[in-house]
């Protein structure tokens, strides 16, 4: 028996090595192992860290009405949106919503306004917080001893808003809250049980289906004056006056009218007291999904300020936001519809990888809407499938029906639905995409030329940027755009068991599509925006690298000339802060290794320089795209997983603690990491769908201890770490000889610099951290070089010391408002 059992460790030991070897998974036997219970502190972690950050205002906004992103204290619910402009004596709340689009324009109109005024405080100094844990703004107007505090908030859950007032001081003061339609003007008004109601449209000009809305307006906690479109009241010291205002619209239902004064009506203390506890519990859900903490306190509030915005302007069953939001203040630029050569696209990107997937349901509704003019459009051109202009509108419409000789509209498009896919593994998420998908899979089909003599498919004709003329062969964003939605075909039919006699097809196209095109420039391999036609182009785009990113065909996995070729080609840009580059070049950038120290350096700027105090990073080309810039970006340099290998801190700065939490990778696993020292603690991964699991291991050359739901399971080897999961399974991963209560105690704790850590709360400004950039001045917008906070890592060396990869996305010109 001894002898027999000597053999056999032999035996396992030699094969241990040679699977080692070949960066297979060997689980080593041991004794019977022991459940351990372990919480996920990912909830607690981000709660405790977003309410560190604020915005922050000491003079009244004034990027107010430019039909572009606003720099005012913002609130929404995926549909109704609200700016705060003004000063309390004259202050005006902006009134937007994503379905007040003009049938006449088919361009998105403000549905109207409510202006609060204390004229008795006019001059009182300003200070005004945009609480974004909580959803609300705050503000404090002092003149003298008088100081009005007011509390503003959007139902999470309802169309209402809702401001508090309440005065100190000996004084009263008189108030008034006027309605006006989106523009300004007196609408038609009428008064019934002690509710304002003014009836407003979109736009100017009515037409056939217009969409009209109502303004159901009441004053609590006091007999107030309802009369005209103004409702007259006494502010007296040491009581709470509640302005509540229903809105509805006739595409919330055909009774809008009835339906906006009835919840005006009916509400109470009682009523509004669980309308706030339904907000702030829709509040605490969202942002306890996932957390970030890093030493740069400037982008991890921009991640969280994106968040915010990203909750505020999309919720499922609503219609989707168009380039502004719901954050409609006047006449907007491009008509605020739905660009779709990225800006669309861009906005919905962050969704996905810091699980806040839910947040894109409303996406694809106005893509599908489309479909029946998508292929007449195709057909009037000689082609199946369906083929999309740059700019729709919802309901199928359009505001500008010109392709601008682009090709990849739909396509660019679809890049979302194959991304949540991919992310989700969702069945019933794939049947619903899959016949649009399909049909656009039916157009390249028929619009791709075969080469004999190269053996490749060809595409003719086919700008990368709006308005390029003939030839313009194999746009290398289209190139990338292609072997994405073909992708994405073959895993859906594959995974759903359908479409069996096209996916021979798919991959065949897929397999032999012309070669991405390169150039030199400056010395150096770069993409090409087209193999014949466009070349090198610098209009601040970043079409040239959208193979990477949106069209994820380039990552650490790749062979090494064409890693060198892209980190080339964004050095050559040097787009960081351009109108049309920022959305999706960061993520492109974090994917193929790209140096982290510049990669952060940048991101900073974008944090501070080109971001409000609303945390909306602002960039000419687009609004609610910028969603972005910091999220996609950062997360890209923390956990990579679209090549379907799973790589914690993949292009990360060397002696930079961090730390994440619930982020999301493909295959629906989510993901928690911490790195210390330059040494990664631990991985934490929860199987939602089950299935196959890839980890690049985070300890190269050591072996790695396996707890699965808490009991130890063995030692892991390898390069890569393959394990089997089931539904629910939370696979936790350690170097050799880290006990669960180690990691467990590990993951309670804080990132050494984050704001977690800090007992300074606030708007998230300079605050004394280890390891921590200058703070660059917004107002003047520099950049402050002068501090190196991830020192001396060169990309070649960020890649080499990581070895791993991420996702990115793609940018555009945008066509002109016309």
């Amino acid at each position: 028996m001894t002898s027999s059992l000597r053999y056999r460790q032999h035996i396992s030991t030699t094969l241990a090595s040679a699977l080692m070897a070949l960066g297979l998974t060997v689980l080593q036997s041991g004794s019977p192992a022991v459940a351990q219970t372990f919480s996920d502190p990912t909830p607690d972690q981000a709660l405790r860290t977003v309410s560190q950050f604020q915005g922050e205002w000491d003079s009244p906004p004034t990027a107010l009405t430019n039909g572009g992103t606003v720099d005012a204290p913002l609130l929404g619910n995926g549909d109704l949106g609200v700016a705060v402009g003004g000063s309390v004596d004259d202050q005006t709340f902006y009134l937007g919503k994503n379905d007040f689009f003009s049938t006449a324009t088919n361009g998105i109109e403000p549905l109207g306004r409510i202006v609060l005024s204390v004229p008795g405080l006019a001059d009182a100094d300003y200070h005004v917080v945009q609480n974004i844990a909580k959803a609300q703004i705050e503000g404090t107007y002092t003149l003298g001893s008088q100081t009005l505090a007011s509390r503003s908030w959007v139902s999470a859950t309802e169309n209402l808003f809702v401001t508090t007032l309440r005065l100190s001081g000996s004084q009263t003061q008189d108030a008034t809250v006027t309605l006006q339609d989106g523009l300004g003007n007196t609408p038609s008004t009428s008064v019934k049980d002690g509710v304002l109601d003014a009836d407003v449209q979109a736009g100017t000009a009515s037409a056939p289906g217009n969409p009209q809305a109502r303004i159901a307006t009441k004053v609590q906690g006091t007999a107030a004056k309802p009369s005209g479109n103004r409702i007259s009241l006494t502010l007296k010291p040491g009581v709470t006056y509640t302005v509540t205002a229903a809105i509805r619209s006739s595409h919330d239902t055909p009774r809008y009218r009835s339906a906006a004064h009835s919840a005006a009506t009916e509400l109470t203390g009682g009523s509004l007291a669980k309308l706030r506890a339904a907000h702030e519990s829709w509040w605490r859900k969202y942002w306890s999904r996932s957390f970030v903490q890093i030493p740069d306190q400037a982008v991890e509030k921009s991640w969280y300020g994106s968040l915010y915005l990203l909750g505020s302007v999309s919720r499922g069953g609503k219609y989707a936001p168009g380039l502004w939001g719901n954050w409609i203040t006047g006449t907007m630029n491009w008509y605020g519809d739905y660009h779709a050569n990225y800006n669309y696209e861009a906005a919905f990107y962050p969704a996905l990888s810091t699980n806040h997937v839910a947040q894109m349901d409303s996406y694809d509704d106005p893509i599908v809407d489309w479909m029946p003019r998508g292929k007449a459009k195709a057909a009037a051109a000689g082609y199946k499938g369906v083929l999309y202009p740059v700019g729709i509108s919802p309901d199928g419409t359009s505001a500008a029906d010109d392709l601008y000789n682009q090709k990849s509209n739909a396509v660019n498009l679809a890049s979302d639905m194959v991304m949540k896919y991919e992310y989700t593994r969702s069945a019933s998420y794939a049947r619903k995409v899959l016949p649009y998908l399909e049909q656009v899979g039916l157009f390249w089909q028929d619009y791709l030329t075969w080469d004999e003599a190269t053996g490749t498919y060809n595409i003719h004709n086919d700008a990368p940027q709006e308005g390029g003329v003939y030839p313009q062969t194999n746009s290398v964003l289209s190139l990338g755009l292609v072997h994405l939605l073909l992708q994405g075909l073959i895993d859906m039919s594959s995974d759903l068991g359908i479409n069996d006699s096209l996916i021979p097809t798919w991959q065949h196209i897929d397999s032999n599509l012309a070669p991405l095109p390169t150039m030199t420039r400056n010395g150096q391999t770069v993409f090409r925006q087209t193999s014949e036609g466009s070349g090198w182009v610098s209009d601040g785009n970043d079409v040239a690298i959208q193979a990477v990113y949106p069209g994820l065909q380039v990552g650490l996995n790749s062979s090494p000339d064409l890693l060198q070729a892209a980190r080339n080609t964004i050095t050559q840009l040097n787009n960081w802060h351009s109108d049309n580059s920022p959305a999706t070049l960061y993520a492109a950038a974090a994917m193929v290794g790209y140096d982290p120290v510049t990669l952060m350096k940048e991101l900073h700027t974008e944090a501070t320089a080109y971001s409000y105090p609303n945390m909306a990073v602002h960039h000419y080309g687009g609004g609610v795209e910028n969603l972005n810039v910091t999220t996609s970006g950062l997360n890209e340099m923390l956990l990579q997983s679209f090549q379907h290998d799973i790589k914690v801190f993949p292009n990360w700065p060397a002696d930079s603690d961090a730390k994440f939490g619930g982020l999301l990778a493909y295959g629906n696993f989510l993901v928690s990491s911490s790195i210390r020292h330059n040494s990664v603690e631990y991985v934490r991964i929860t199987s939602r769908s089950g299935g196959n699991l890839t980890v690049t291991n985070p300890w190269p050359g050591r072996s790695v201890e396996y707890y699965a739901n808490g009991v130890h399971k063995g030692t892991l080897s390898g390069t890569t770490i393959k394990v089997n999961t089931s539904v629910g399974e939370t696979i936790t991963l350690a170097p050799a000889g880290t006990s669960l209560a180690t990691i467990q105690h590990e993951s309670a704790q804080s990132a050494k610099g984050s704001t977690a850590g800090s007992p300074a709360a606030g708007s998230g400004a300079a605050r004394t951290q280890p390891a921590r950039t200058n703070t660059v001045d917004a107002k003047s917008g520099g950049d402050d070089r002068g501090t190196d906070m991830y020192p001396g890592l060169s990309d070649s060396l960020a890649a080499e010391r990581t070895g791993m990869l991420g996702a990115a996305r793609r940018s555009s010109s945008v066509a002109p408002r016309r």
